[in-house]
């Protein structure tokens, strides 16, 4: 797909009429981007540079795909980057969640901009096994991330919380550190928090439940831990929440067909609407709401282990017009 393909494709995207938002409704997403990524996670969407971003965690890279222009961008990383944070717009870089620790790091010119998080090792066996799904809590205070257990048997992670250390706001070189806050789980997914603030959304993968729990704002804690919703059909991924406060899951399926997000009603559980890939794509691993109005679910997936024939659009970039608004993401601050 040519520069100016994508752009008459994203301008299509952007212009077309908001559809009608009805329970039991069916959508099609569009594919956009043509980037094959092996694993595309953690899609965001910087209002400030109107730009979706996400990560490339086997591949190694950090993409950036500018809505106004239409360009794509892709930056070579030193090592796995498994999720990150936006930080405030006064503050260059990202909060970076790489497969063994945290670390505020400037990606354009791939420099660190602090040492590693203070606090026990996060991957204490190495590879296959790292940091996983992650996402920056309603006040900006923590970066919440979990790992992923690497396919190894009765091998489990944690997830975690990272913050700036005490008065490290005030220092020229901030620290970070960490501590846990569910300590088994092995395949971390759907972190995002409801729009007051006080549930956080969690997924261990393989159990195909989406959970929820109180979220105590003050500490980070977690607490009352509910079943929301258990897949019949595939495996949840990474979520987000729109301005009703529902939550969008992307759904994994490892080619048993093709992949796609379902809106469910966060107080019952029951699945609102569905976005449909338009192809065979059945990896599909995360979602955010972007654009200038915030009304275009933009979607990730995955070519890793994909069958490039039935799946010739493994690990592009989809996007549909679902007729109702996101919330901006939250920008790490730490404190």
């Amino acid at each position: 797909m040519t520069e100016s393909t994508r752009l008459n494709k994203l301008i299509e995207v952007l212009g077309r009429s908001v559809p009608s938002f009805e329970a039991g409704e069916t959508l099609y997403a569009e594919r956009i981007l043509d980037c094959n990524c092996e694993l595309g996670e953690t899609i965001l969407y910087d209002d400030s540079k109107n730009s979706i971003l996400w990560t490339d965690i086997y591949g190694r890279k950090f993409h950036c795909l500018d809505l106004s222009v239409g360009s794509h961008t892709v930056k070579d990383l030193p090592k796995m980057l498994c999720s990150f944070a936006l930080r405030a717009d006064n503050e260059i870089g990202y909060l970076c969640a790489w497969e063994d620790g945290f670390q505020l790091y400037d990606i354009e010119n791939l420099k660190a901009l602090s040492e590693m998080s203070s606090g026990e090792e996060v991957n204490p066996t190495g590879l296959p096994t790292r940091m996983n799904d992650g996402r920056t809590d309603p006040d900006g205070k923590r970066f919440i991330v979990g790992g992923y257990y690497g396919e190894i048997e009765d091998m489990y992670m944690k997830v975690y919380k990272c913050e700036l250390q005490e008065d490290a706001s005030s220092t020229a070189a901030p620290a970070l550190k960490h501590s846990a806050l569910v300590d088994k789980i092995q395949v971390t997914n759907s972190i995002c928090f409801s729009t007051d603030g006080d549930t956080m959304y969690l997924a261990d993968s393989p159990t195909r439940e989406i959970c929820k729990y109180k979220y105590d704002r003050e500490t980070g804690a977690l607490s009352e831990k509910q079943t929301l919703r258990t897949l019949d059909i595939g495996v949840p991924d990474g979520s987000c929440v729109d301005s009703n406060g529902n939550l969008w899951n992307a759904i994994w399926r490892s080619g048993a067909g093709p992949g796609m997000v379902n809106c469910i009603n966060s107080q019952t559980g029951d699945i609102i609407s569905t976005v449909h890939m338009p192809d065979g794509t059945s990896q599909i691993t995360c979602c955010c709401f972007g654009g200038p109005n915030l009304d275009i679910l933009f979607i990730s997936s995955a070519a890793e282990r994909a069958d490039k024939v039935k799946e010739p659009h493994a690990g592009c970039v989809y996007a549909a017009k679902v007729g109702v608004q996101g919330c901006p993401e939250v920008r790490f601050v730490g404190y």
